[in-house]
């Protein structure tokens, strides 16, 4: 090592990083699997064998040998993707994944592939008692792992920056904060507005459709190829609960779930999936199976999920382009429901249980409520959470915040996919993202008019300026270097309410 020039040093990364990402590919395509077609029998072996592959992946970086090989590099020698890769290197696996023991690490990735199955099974049969188990070891597991890995000020902090690098718990108290003293008088007062006799008619007659699965799928593939997916580099699929997942950027999946009677959920939810997609599909070549290949944070990645299924799929321009579409295969006008309608359905505001079904307008405080849950639960590491009292959390907080209570516990606390995996600290970049989706649209809006584009159906300019925005960059620059690049001012949440307001007042004639 000692002899070796920098070139040569990171070549020899380089060629080590080769191989971790081919081990990578296989895990990731074994998650795909077994969250789309493998066997019910099959999930055991798959996940001692992602343990294994897990454990092999580990290995390969996180050694002695490596590392000193990482340290010893002159990184003023290199170039900016190699400065950046070396960077991320040492923060990603030698400042998180090296302190956490392989064997810890192993388990827990077994224990997480078990943990969402069990979920999974709990969820259908509305039975907590069969995943409380394993959502206490994997809470335990992740207040162990915080422990190796160190915190500041809080430990929650920890988790958070996996998900929104450099986001803090103060930031994201002074974020909620503004979203519950602008929102919560808001949301109060059009949930309170009396529905026309016609508004709740129209409701009725939706909900009593049946929407043929088969022309659902359809409308999928129509939805995707509007916004530009790339079905060469990307494939759809069916799961329990809607994700994207990603290999590089000539392989990107996306999965989503369809209902009978709920044409809207499918739809959007491949919008929203969609919108991940591009983001990895249009990351530039050049770091595309580098570690800096992939969404920079979960924030900037939900920015762009949000601000396609909702700032353009419920835009009034674009219903009006794709209603005749959706009319002539689910025959919407002659059930009674005209576009005017549809459009208010589509951007109808109630309190709901359901998060992923949550409108615009009130999906932020269902945020709100996991955020101070996951808060609450990693305040302290060293007593143990009691997953009882946090299913009665859960309803109590629905019932502070929104005032409904869920009966059901796949309404409560069994709703979510996120924590059956360890996703501690995901939560807040669905709130983060819609934000930060806001002042994105705002400064699209600057450069051309989106209605225009949108009533064409037109998404060529909007993906151009996304992906020459953030989408090509990957982990080049950081969250909020990303927001300032395209839309040229630091991120400022009153873009966010100030849309919502905007609209909702519109939609229900609110002064």
């Amino acid at each position: 090592m000692k002899n070796m020039t920098e070139k040569e040093k990171m070549e020899k990364i380089r060629e080590v990083l080769e191989k971790n990402k081919a081990l990578t590919h296989a895990i990731t395509i074994l998650h795909w699997d077994l969250e789309t077609e493998a066997p019910k029998d099959s999930v055991e072996r798959i996940s001692k064998t992602l343990g294994y592959l897990t454990g092999e992946n580990y290995s390969m970086i996180i050694n002695d040998e490596f590392k000193n090989l990482v340290y010893s590099i002159n990184v003023e020698e290199l170039d900016e993707v190699d400065k950046k890769i070396i960077k991320e290197l040492k923060k990603e696996y030698f400042e998180k994944l090296e302190k956490i023991p392989k064997e810890d690490y192993m388990k827990y990735s077994e224990l997480t592939v078990v943990s969402t199955k069990k979920w999974e099974e709990a969820k259908n049969k509305d039975d907590f008692d069969i995943f409380k188990t394993y959502l206490s070891e994997v809470i335990e597991y992740n207040k162990k792992f915080i422990k190796y890995r160190g915190y500041e000020e809080n430990p929650y902090n920890t988790l958070l920056d996996d998900y929104e690098p450099e986001v803090t718990v103060k930031e994201l108290d002074e974020f909620f904060n503004n979203i519950k003293n602008e929102l919560s008088p808001f949301i109060k007062k059009i949930v309170e507005k009396k529905k026309s006799d016609k508004e709740t008619e129209d409701k009725k007659k939706l909900s009593e459709m049946t929407f043929d699965i088969t022309k659902q799928k359809e409308m999928s593939l129509y939805a995707l190829n509007l916004i530009k997916f790339d079905f060469n580099k990307g494939i759809l699929k069916e799961s329990e609960h809607p994700f994207t997942t990603n290999v590089n950027n000539k392989d990107v999946r996306i999965t989503t779930h369809y209902y009978e009677h709920d044409l809207l959920s499918s739809v959007y939810s491949t919008v929203h999936e969609g919108g991940h997609a591009l983001y990895e599909q249009h990351i530039d070549d050049k770091i595309s199976d580098t570690i800096l290949g992939t969404g920079v944070s979960m924030g900037i990645h939900e920015s762009q999920s949000r601000i396609y299924e909702n700032m353009f799929g419920r835009n009034k321009e674009f219903l009006k382009f794709i209603f005749p579409k959706i009319d002539e295969m689910f025959g919407l006008s002659k059930s009674g429901i005209d576009f005017e309608s549809f459009y208010k359905l589509t951007n109808e505001v109630q309190t709901s249980f359901i998060r992923t079904d949550a409108d615009e307008l009130t999906y932020p405080i269902h945020i709100l409520i996991r955020y101070e849950l996951e808060k609450e639960i990693f305040s302290n590491l060293d007593e143990k959470t009691d997953v009882d009292k946090l299913a009665e959390k859960w309803a109590d907080k629905y019932e502070e915040y929104l005032g409904i209570r869920p009966k059901k516990y796949k309404e409560g606390i069994l709703q979510d996919v996120h924590w059956s995996d360890g996703s501690f600290g995901y939560f807040p970049s669905y709130a983060l993202g819609s934000a930060y989706a806001a002042q994105i649209y705002d400064a699209i809006n600057q450069k051309i008019n989106i209605d225009r584009e949108l009533k064409k159906g037109d998404f060529s300019q909007i993906n151009e300026i996304l992906k020459e925005g953030i989408h090509k960059y990957g982990k080049m620059k950081t969250p909020k270097e990303l927001i300032e690049n395209i839309t040229g001012k630091s991120f400022d949440s009153k873009h966010y309410i100030n849309y919502l307001k905007e609209k909702f007042s519109e939609v229900y004639g609110i002064e």
